[in-house]
């Protein structure tokens, strides 16, 4: 970041000086064995954000045992993975975007009815075993047939081909049992899509068949219904409310930013495992954010250690510069 600064007794036309500020944004790691065993960059199960699907799962079912809350899944290859993993833009059949070239409503009713025309599973496994297996939306539509939760995968995907804003929504049907939604959000209004029939529904549309709308995810995130009431017409569904839905992933605390009309602050934490105290001391230089050349820059720095089994010990440092404007 490059910070001008200029006096105030400075005559107007008089230069000012630039200052270079360091902004440390995160660092990665590759143990240079592991770039020669591997041809190419392959994408790893992180076992401890699933553990941690786990464990938000088992909150959210502890706090509402009777809504319906899936984060973890098994794909086609046996892989467990999480449910955010399967949504992305996927482009329809080009024979159903030739069909109302000029009317985008028209398309979305025709591709919605399109999914609900492919044949559906039954229900077999209890989704609170932790065994649910899905398919891609490209297998489903290769072999012609998914579950629930596979058909509402697919109309969302199509949805985000058009650049709606779309999510899967779980919940429970009074015609249905559990069952599997694509929430968007229109102009003024949100929609609930039924993926089996085509068919959509306004949120306080008194004949939608849906009767609790328990859990949203799409590409990034997972959001647990936390309202009292959980019908749709009485939902709050801008799940960016805390006091309303609590969500798997935390919001990205990487760097935070404070401005006033005083100073500007950034900050960020550093977690690693014990070693030595000279690994940790390189991990603090690294950052960068020592370099700073503007003068009134100040630093603040703190250190928390969490303990574990067999002398194991968990680092967190928190770093922090402030730069207070003249």
């Amino acid at each position: 970041t490059v910070i001008e600064k200029h006096e105030d007794h400075c005559l107007k036309g008089c230069s000012g000086h630039s200052y270079i500020r360091k902004n440390w944004l995160g660092s990665v790691i590759f143990p240079f064995s592991a770039l020669l065993q591997q041809p190419k960059f392959t994408d790893e199960p992180d076992i401890t954000l699933l553990q941690r699907a786990q464990i938000f799962r088992k909150d959210c079912e502890a706090m509402f045992p009777n809504r319906r809350i899936i984060t973890t899944v098994f794909n086609d290859e046996g892989t467990n993975i999480l449910v955010t993993r399967y949504i992305r833009a996927l482009n329809p059949p080009k024979q159903l975007l030739d069909l109302f070239l000029s009317d985008s409503n028209a398309t979305l009713d025709i591709i919605a009815r399109f999914v609900s025309l492919i044949p559906c599973l039954p229900d077999t496994l209890n989704e609170n075993d932790g065994f649910d297996i899905w398919m891609s939306p490209e297998r489903c539509i290769n072999l012609t047939i998914g579950n629930k939760e596979e058909h509402a995968i697919l109309l969302c995907n199509y949805f985000l081909y058009f650049g709606k804003k779309a999510w899967v929504l779980l919940g429970t049907s009074t015609l249905e049992g559990q069952v599997a939604y694509v929430l968007t959000q229109e102009t003024s209004e949100y929609l609930l899509w039924n993926p089996l029939t085509g068919q959509s529904h306004k949120q306080f549309d008194p004949f939608c068949p849906l009767q609790s709308a328990d859990c949203l995810f799409d590409n990034e995130n997972v959001w647990f219904n936390i309202q009292h009431n959980s019908t749709p017409m009485s939902v709050h569904f801008d799940n960016s409310r805390e006091s309303s839905w609590k969500q798997l992933l935390p919001k990205n605390i990487q760097i935070q930013w404070m401005k006033s009309e005083t100073a500007q602050v950034s900050g960020f934490p550093i977690q690693l495992p014990y070693t030595d105290l000279q690994s940790i001391t390189n991990a603090v230089y690294q950052t960068g954010i020592h370099s700073s050349e503007f003068p009134q820059t100040e630093f603040a720095l703190a250190v928390y250690i969490h303990a574990y089994p067999n002398n194991i010990l968990s680092i967190w440092i928190y770093l922090a510069s402030l730069v207070r404007h003249q």
